[in-house]
């Protein structure tokens, strides 16, 4: 799979703080180490992160993040990263921002809603990166039998 660059990209104030975030951060590098490295674009809104939160947590998983991270503060787009998979909030839902696959979790735990869409994101990204099946492996299609001349 040399050249495919996918990118995932979640909002980091649904995790932070909450006392099970290592569990995201778990899930992400099982994914990265099992499946496929991929790139991790973390966002938050100015007034939701305090700048020793983000200290916090870069400090705290500085060294278990393998795999390029951007963390940004603004929920607007940015065209020079391209987004793969999109992990948000039904709240924070942006109509114009188009991104290949967008999961939006509805509960009200929005850890809990991350780590489902986690877990879509390895099933997505499995099914993209396996092999497909040699033409010997698929079955034969039959011709279909033209029938629009019949009455």
């Amino acid at each position: 799979m040399n050249g495919y660059i996918f990118a995932l990209r979640i909002k980091l104030s649904d995790f932070l703080n909450d006392p099970l975030e290592h569990l995201v951060i778990d899930k992400i590098n099982e994914i990265s180490e099992d499946v496929y490295t991929f790139k991790l674009q973390l966002w938050y809104d100015e007034d939701e992160v305090t700048s020793a939160g983000l200290k916090s947590f870069i400090e705290k998983y500085d060294s278990i993040l393998h795999y390029k991270t951007t963390i940004r503060p603004n929920r607007t787009r940015d065209f020079a990263q391209f987004t793969w998979y999109n992990i948000i909030h039904n709240d924070d839902k942006d109509p114009d921002y188009v991104c290949r696959f967008q999961y939006i979790h509805e509960s009200e735990w929005r850890l809990g809603g991350v780590l489902k869409g986690l877990e879509e994101f390895r099933d997505c990204l499995k099914f993209v990166i396996s092999p497909k099946p040699s033409k010997q492996d698929k079955p034969m299609r039959r011709k279909q039998k033209r029938n629009d001349y019949e009455d």
